[in-house]
């Protein structure tokens, strides 16, 4: 039986365990009030009820399960989805409600699922038992709207889950963005699952886009340098690319996206294993093992969320 205050190989094995129900854990190897939460929730999709220690049956349980998404695999489903949200606590306390995270985003719920590129029927679908209808229909008011925080406030009222929203982002924003991954890097497929997730996050933060709106600032520069690469079996070259690409944005205003982007560099050159390091024990140019200053801004206003 594992409980709080164990560590060690065990309690890193189980982490990867939970991380298959959407756990969102850093696999560190410390049992600690995260980890206790994540069991806790565990034993609710499992159906097994009891207090949040891990016995034998909770471990088997859990490692009997498949990977959530087989292509990234459920290290890679954990890494895109802290690079969004950074953590469970974070999400459940400002993540879990409507926000716009700047520029030309649109009102944002849940694990990065922007209104302003989603239909009706999507919404609906995406979403069905998860929101009332009522929470469905203020939310339709901003869909293919750009955000402002004025229209975030008038949805404030409404209560993303985290289960809802890591099932969305699973079944819904996942899938998408290897579809559209593979639309201009054709090559993803034959990756390891690294180096498939390193792409998948850098499409689902930054879209497919190639042409540049900005000639002089050449701001899709590196995606392009990336699918020539890939094209010509340079693989090894790409993490210099997504390094190169925090170029984009002011390390003191959007320290997040450049952390993101040094991150997949760090996912590209190290694998899965960068993931299970402290901050301080990273190697070359990313120093921040997913204790990444979140890609999205939430406002101080936002109201916290009741215990998703």
């Amino acid at each position: 039986m594992l409980k709080r205050g164990d560590s060690g190989a065990p309690v890193k094995t189980l982490q990867r365990g939970l991380n298959k129900v959407g756990s969102l854990l850093l696999i560190d190897g410390d049992f600690g009030p995260g980890t206790e939460a994540a069991v806790a929730d565990a034993r609710v999709t499992l159906k097994r009820p009891g207090p949040p220690v891990a016995d034998d049956d909770v471990q088997a349980a859990l490692a009997a399960l498949p990977d959530p998404f087989p292509p990234l695999t459920a290290a890679g489903v954990t890494f895109i989805a802290r690079t969004e949200v950074s953590s469970p606590a974070l999400y459940r306390r400002m993540y879990c409600r409507p926000i716009w995270p700047g520029g030309e985003s649109g009102v944002t719920i849940g694990i990065g699922y922007d209104l302003r590129f989603v239909d009706e029927g999507a919404l609906r679908a995406d979403w069905a038992g998860a929101l009332s209808d009522a929470a469905l229909t203020k939310l339709s008011k901003v869909l293919k709207l750009q955000g402002t925080a004025a229209l975030a406030t008038d949805c404030r009222e409404v209560e993303l889950p985290l289960a809802a929203a890591v099932s969305v982002f699973i079944a819904r924003g996942l899938p998408k963005a290897m579809t559209d991954a593979r639309s201009i890097y054709p090559q993803i497929d034959a990756l390891p699952p690294a180096r498939r997730t390193a792409l998948a996050s850098l499409v689902y933060n930054r879209g497919a886009r190639l042409t540049d709106n900005d000639p002089a600032r050449q701001e899709r520069r590196e995606m392009r340098t990336i699918k020539t690469l890939l094209a010509e079996n340079q693989p090894d070259a790409v993490d210099e690319q997504l390094d190169a690409m925090s170029r984009l944005w002011d390390p003191a205003a959007q320290a997040g996206l450049v952390k993101r982007r040094h991150l997949e560099a760090t996912l590209w050159r190290a694998g899965f294993g960068a993931l299970t390091t402290r901050q301080e024990d990273v190697s070359g140019r990313a120093a921040a093992a997913l204790q990444v200053t979140p890609t999205r801004a939430p406002t101080s206003t936002t109201p916290r969320c009741a215990g998703s």
